[in-house]
């Protein structure tokens, strides 16, 4: 009998500790993800393209060498922000993701898609038919499939008509 109360008290902290690592560390990662591209001098709402993943340009082992990156932050605070990016000619996707990380949206950008945009907004706001509920700041990543460098260029070259600008 003696031991239900500190029982009872070591299992209600452990609910509390898992549900605040659970709703935190994903808000936290998502910060320093745009502290990261902040200081690293990427705007918001422009897609950049990072260079070609070599193993000399590699800080981390996660991006893949056959995969060319263009990332956009972005935040729907001060307004809905349009996101597009042009088909190519090869496989290429369109990710976002929240500030908790989760990946919200995805678009195909390989030919014979039909993918014209996505707006986004706040969950308040009026929102239209179609557009995608999005609170606070965001990351758009467009991925395409470039194994060789003449791919990459292709890709990189798309980087110029993908948009991800506030809306007027």
């Amino acid at each position: 009998m003696r031991w239900i109360v500190p029982l009872i008290v070591f299992l209600l902290c452990a609910v509390l500790g898992h549900v605040f690592v659970l709703t935190s560390i994903p808000s936290f990662i998502m910060g320093k993800a745009h502290q990261t591209f902040e200081a690293q001098g990427i705007p918001q709402n422009v897609f950049v393209a990072s260079p070609r993943q070599t193993p000399q340009t590699q800080r981390i082992v996660r991006p893949s060498p056959d995969l060319a990156y263009a990332i956009c932050r972005f935040d729907t605070t001060r307004g809905p922000v349009f996101i597009t990016a042009p088909i190519g000619d090869g496989y290429g996707s369109l990710s976002i993701f929240n500030a908790q990380t989760d990946n919200v949206f995805v678009a195909d950008l390989s030919p014979g898609s039909d993918f014209t945009g996505i707006e986004v907004r706040r969950p308040a706001e009026n929102n239209r038919e179609g557009a995608l509920k999005l609170d606070g700041r965001g990351i758009a990543l467009i991925r395409r499939l470039a194994p060789t460098q003449v791919a990459y260029d292709r890709a990189a070259n798309l980087v110029a008509d993908a948009s991800c600008a506030p809306v007027e």
